[in-house]
């Protein structure tokens, strides 16, 4: 039973949940404990490979650009994480390593916009490269202490 709802974070912390388009589409979560360090995951739609795609990373976000007297910040980030795609008829699944490059703008009572580029290597069922892109948008809010 929830005695209150969860209230939105001061800074983009915490967790994070929100959806991107691109390749693929569907949910996106995160959670950061801090301005440097966020484990986010996606789950939705590859349209290219019609299949449910998964993947969760690690980010480091090495660059943070954050004007005077602003309330929006620019962080810069790279990370690693495991892939799998889901579901293509008679086919065995893919699993590869995605390693997503990206930005995200945060707003004042955190919302953030991030844009990623992945470079994946498939491993399984053959060995290949491939790349994800996505367009997404995250609310954030703290988790209860």
């Amino acid at each position: 039973l929830i005695r209150e709802l969860p209230k939105f974070s001061d800074e983009p912390e915490g967790i994070g949940v929100g959806f991107g388009v691109g390749e693929p589409m569907g949910l996106a979560v995160a959670y950061r404990p801090n301005k440097a360090h966020t484990f986010a995951a996606m789950t939705g739609w590859s349209f290219s490979d019609s299949t449910l795609h998964l993947h969760a990373d690690y980010l480091l976000t090495f660059a943070t650009i954050k004007p005077r007297q602003s309330a929006i910040s620019l962080g810069i980030y790279t990370g690693v994480g495991p892939t799998i795609n889901l579901g293509r008829s008679g086919e065995q699944a893919g699993f590869g390593a995605r390693v997503p490059i990206g930005m995200s703008m945060a707003f004042e009572k955190p919302i953030d916009i991030f844009a990623e580029f992945a470079p994946v290597i498939g491993l399984i069922p053959d060995l290949k490269l491939y790349a994800n892109g996505t367009l997404g948008v995250r609310a954030w809010f703290r988790p209860k202490r």
